[in-house]
């Protein structure tokens, strides 16, 4: 077993419930918000909700291809972890708001962490 097999296996878990769970919230939201009210036009919200779907099925994807190469040194899986990371990391950067915003950002911040640390640690065992 190789070193980051454990972890790689539990940040995937998280990844796959974090990306079921913003799929399901995104499509119970669209029926009960609507843009005007939100003061933006239809195709930004056209454009917000492909991104929203759009990211959340990548999290989805980045969790089974997570637990199916937990095992094995695999470059798409470091992929995965740098492309949940640095979007992560990038946001956290940029938050304006309270001690709980903070709080709540580091969390997600630690699952990408553990994803990429353990993708690279599988990548680069023997």
């Amino acid at each position: 077993m190789r070193t980051g097999t454990k972890n790689l296996r539990i940040a995937s878990v998280v990844e796959l419930v974090m990306g079921a769970a913003s799929l399901f919230l995104t499509h119970y939201l669209v029926g009960h918000g609507d843009a005007a009210v939100a003061g933006i036009s239809a195709p930004t919200a056209l454009g917000l909700l492909v991104a929203a779907y759009g990211l959340a099925v990548f999290q989805i994807l980045a969790g089974i291809f997570g637990l199916m190469m937990a095992d094995k040194k695999s470059v798409l899986t470091v992929f995965f972890g740098v492309a949940l990371f640095i979007p992560q990391l990038v946001h956290f950067f940029n938050i304006k708001g309270s001690i709980g915003m903070i709080i709540a950002n580091i969390v997600l911040l630690v699952i990408p962490y553990l994803y990429l640390n353990s993708a690279y640690k599988n990548f680069k065992a023997n």
